[in-house]
């Protein structure tokens, strides 16, 4: 979390230092439109290795489709693009008397080359960068807390950390007007072993997420 908070911090510090004065496209001059934006998206996971060993323990599984909230900056100049974004996202799955949820945070830095760059529209390529923190509970859904006998656990919390990079593609629509718009789609390879662990015990038998990629998608309002 520490190096979300790290990055987050940094890529502030970068869109500030953009101008923020919207200008109109001049082939003569180098001229840089930046925005903060909102969004919704989301992101579809091959599969997740921890289903194995929740699935031996007949816990529902993960759900691999996620959906997410966005904000960020986006800087837009004669030739190129990019965002600055972080996105916070959850979903959860029950079976029988147990349930799981997944959520964390995505911070995303996207670097594009615009290939189609109009008045109205604009389409661009290029690359997505993510880091990922995730974090698994699984619990039942008729457990009884007592407190008086706190030694018993009815909750499993652990988390990862996944590094991403990939393709991705922007439609940029109505860009000179107030309601902008831009749709994104990509695909990120995991680069990290991404090993489950938690912050409250150790963790035996465990396994990681490497190799399990995503298509990531979104539509924000620029």
């Amino acid at each position: 979390m520490k190096k979300l908070l790290l990055m987050l911090t940094l890529s502030i510090n970068l869109a500030v230092i953009a101008q923020t004065e919207t200008k109109p496209v001049n082939e003569s001059e180098d001229l840089k439109d930046t925005k903060f934006y909102i969004g919704i998206g989301g992101s579809v996971q091959n599969k997740y290795n921890l289903d194995e060993k929740l699935s031996k323990a007949n816990l529902p599984t993960l759900n691999t489709t996620a959906l997410e909230l966005t904000v960020g900056w986006n800087v837009f100049e004669q030739k190129y693009s990019g965002d600055y974004e972080i996105g916070f996202f959850g979903s959860q799955n029950d079976s029988g008397n147990s349930k799981n949820r997944i959520m964390g945070a995505n911070f995303r830095v996207r670097a594009h080359y615009n290939f189609v760059n109009k008045e109205k529209v604009a389409f661009t390529g290029g690359l997505n960068f993510a880091y990922t923190v995730n974090q698994v509970d699984v619990f039942s859904r008729i457990a009884t807390i007592d407190l008086d006998d706190l030694g018993a656990t009815n909750v499993l919390t652990i988390r990862n950390e996944m590094v991403y990079v990939g393709p991705s593609v922007g439609v940029y629509l109505f860009k000179n007007k107030k309601y902008a718009t831009r749709i994104n789609l990509g695909y990120e390879f995991a680069l990290t072993r991404g090993r489950w662990k938690s912050d409250f015990s150790g963790v035996n038998n465990t396994v990681g997420e490497s190799g399990n990629n995503r298509f990531v998608f979104g539509i924000t309002l620029l």
